[in-house]
């Protein structure tokens, strides 16, 4: 029977203790050790050539490491037992103490202080298994008392006093950029910001229509400063200026590389990573009132609420005024375009999904918190915007312009499947019919040929298998069929209304699981319509200070307009498309990240122990998610272990209750717990919550 070993030493320590047996400890060479080695060892199993190969391997690693040998192959010496001392009692102290300087270094994304070593006046962080570094993380998160998995959690909460909210959030971008996760710099190139400021400012010039004498106003939020759009109606004509700028970011320049690696501005609470520099963000492609301004303007003529027809023009505009939404509302300016817009927004299916946004403001180490609801004059301005983007998008496409298509496609069978087993489990008379993903032109039985065709070429084989026609389409061809689309959204419509009839609880599960049905918006070179909007033709037309797929539809409307070559081919809208994509789902991300933080730095100043009666809006296993205000502006989430003590607890298979082994609720989704903080994250926005 075979002794079982022990633990292994590693290599660089087993040869450490070979030498020192030898007398031998400074000015070392491999060739000294090997050939001590070989005069004072007889029992050698390894040739002599094999032996120095794997002393020459043990002290490269063991020099890099540079715990026990110190200098290089050819010059190295060992630890001395003063030093090893010395050593060993740093690693015992560091086994329960924090380097603040470690930990703010760690947050802001720098090197590590030269102070933060086992040994005084040398940077050695790892001994014999342990790291100063590893071991820094396990205090910190020790002595937060956090129970958040990431480690910089608990040194933000720890370090929270060292910085300002500013600070706070510009480390976690310094973070999030040195680990590559973080694509939009904070500082914008030098030498574009110089270019942008030597750009002259507008005049009129042939090419341009002067269309100063139309008193277009901006309406905005109260703290804009990158004014993009302009509107204006006069009788049956509402004419949408935007600004122009193509005219100063030119394909293929430096400017526009850059721009386009961006692909978009990104709004925090604390600044904006814009995708333009300042002068021309801020400056010359604002619609700033009393100014002259190039503009692609927009003039569409209304009948009965609908655009009825469209003409293009490359403009110099005046704004008369800029405006914020509560100018509007206070003042109950512009009555006809408030009336316009209502009627723009009736005529549209669509599901009243629209939730309270959460808008922090950070002014010195104070930090103001307002949660803003959709009014009559963000409603109306969008109203407008749709409309432009929907008439370009018909505009370019039956031009036959190449285009980054604003695509939203219709529910997935699965989920809507899942919805109706939820609902039916919870009695609810509401089924939502499966939704129809035919395109323009296809009957149900075209439908269902292409998809069977669509799974043979996926290499599944079926009996009696037809060949279809395919449509031989333009931009719409790939659109998914108006009625079909029109049906499902008019479901899910009614299926809202229904819901208004419902008890409280039912009611937030259906308007749930309604939110959830939505797909993620993308960009697309094959336009298959936006379902969201009820649309056949979308495309992002008005924010091209704020967003690349803007600027290319700019630039193919100029193409149009001058009778020149497209300016973008169809194979680099494909590629500009995917990328903007990936782009916009990156600064989302961003944005939510760095306003949930900051409304968790909000948070801190809020008594101890406070309470919130939140509302159950999730449960997925082993998590609760919990809104705390009821409106969406506080989210946070509990684990389940916290409600059941000892007692087993589980979520049912729809995710609609939390209940015991013999099948009784505890808890249900959609009804109001009572619920404290137990943990903050100011780093990366989580709320840990725990039962009253």
């Amino acid at each position: 029977m075979k002794r079982r070993k022990g633990k292994v030493s590693p290599p660089d320590e087993r040869l450490y203790r070979r030498l020192i047996s030898h007398g031998l400890e400074r000015n070392l060479s491999v060739d000294l050790a090997l050939s001590t080695i070989l005069s004072k060892e007889s029992n050698l199993k390894l040739t002599e050539k094999q032996l120095h190969s794997q002393i020459q391997e043990t002290i490269v690693h063991a020099c890099r490491k540079g715990e026990l040998f110190i200098g290089d192959t050819n010059d190295f010496s060992l630890r001395s037992t003063q030093q090893r001392e010395e050593i060993e009692a740093a690693v015992r102290t560091s086994q329960h103490q924090l380097h603040e300087g470690a930990m703010l270094a760690t947050l802001r994304g720098e090197s590590l202080p030269d102070d933060f070593s086992l040994l005084e006046g040398e940077v050695l962080r790892t001994y014999l298994g342990f790291d100063m570094t590893k071991q820094l993380e396990k205090v910190a998160k020790s002595e937060a008392k956090l129970r958040f998995p990431d480690p910089l959690v608990s040194m933000a909460w720890l370090m929270r006093d060292s910085f300002t909210p500013e600070e706070m959030l510009d480390a976690r971008l310094a973070y999030r950029t040195k680990m590559g996760t973080n694509p939009f710099p904070r500082i914008y190139r030098d030498d574009l910001i110089e270019f942008a400021a030597k750009l002259p400012e507008p005049v009129m010039s042939e090419n341009r229509v002067d269309l100063r004498h139309i008193p277009f106003t901006t309406i905005d939020p109260p703290d804009a400063r990158d004014f993009d759009d302009a509107v204006c109606l006069i009788e049956d004509t509402l004419w949408v200026a935007i600004a122009d700028v193509a005219h100063y970011v030119k394909p293929d320049t430096s400017l526009d590389r850059y721009a386009r690696e961006r692909a978009t501005s990104v709004y925090l609470p604390h600044c904006v990573l814009p995708m333009l520099p300042p002068r021309l963000a801020d400056d010359l492609c604002s619609l700033r009132d009393d100014a002259d301004r190039y503009a692609m303007v927009i003039e569409m003529k209304i009948n009965e609420a609908r655009v009825v027809s469209t003409k293009a023009h490359q403009a110099l505009i005046r704004v008369k005024q800029n405006l914020s939404y509560d100018d509007v509302i206070e003042g109950n300016l512009f009555p006809e375009m408030m009336k316009l817009s209502k009627m723009m927004r009736a005529k549209r299916i669509g599901l009243d999904i629209a939730g309270a946004e959460r808008r922090p403001r950070i002014n010195g180490d104070e930090i103001t918190l307002e949660v803003k609801w959709p009014n009559e004059a963000t409603e109306m301005i969008e109203a407008f915007m749709v409309a432009t983007n929907e008439a370009v998008g018909h505009l370019l496409g039956d031009a036959e312009s190449a285009l980054p298509w604003r695509c939203h496609s219709p529910p997935d069978s699965p989920e809507v499947e899942s919805l109706n087993a939820k609902l039916e489990c919870l009695d609810v008379d509401i089924e939502l019919p499966m939704p129809s993903h035919r395109k323009t032109g296809e009957t149900e039985t075209t439908e269902t040929m292409n998809l069977l065709s669509a799974w043979a070429d996926a290499g599944l084989s079926f009996d009696n298998e037809e060949t279809v026609e395919v449509i031989d389409g333009n931009y719409l061809s790939s659109v998914v069929d108006s009625q079909a689309r029109s049906e499902m959204l008019q479901a899910l419509r009614n299926a809202q209304s229904a819901a208004s009839e419902l008890s409280e609880i039912k009611r937030r599960v259906v308007d749930q699981g309604l939110f959830q049905l939505m797909q993620r918006a993308i960009y697309s070179e094959e336009n298959i319509g936006h379902f969201g909007l009820d649309l056949d033709a979308y495309v992002h037309f008005t924010s091209p200070i704020r967003r690349y797929p803007d600027l290319v539809a700019h630039r193919q409307l100029k193409s149009l307009l001058e009778s020149k070559d497209w300016t973008h081919t169809f194979e680099e809208v494909e590629e500009i498309s995917e990328h903007c994509s990936t782009r916009s789902r990156q600064a989302k991300k961003l944005e939510w990240e760095l306003v949930a933080s900051t409304c968790n730095m909000h948070l801190i100043n809020t008594e101890e122990g406070s309470t919130w009666n939140a509302r159950v809006v999730g449960l997925r296993s082993p998590w609760i998610y919990l809104d705390l205000e009821d409106d969406g502006s506080f989210e946070g989430r509990m684990h389940l272990s916290q409600l059941g003590g000892k007692e087993r607890l589980m979520i049912d298979q729809y995710g609609l209750k939390v209940e015991r082994e013999n099948g009784s609720s505890v808890l249900e989704l959609g009804q109001r717990f009572d619920c404290r903080l137990r943990g903050l994250d100011i780093w990366s926005g989580a709320l840990d919550l725990s039962p009253v």
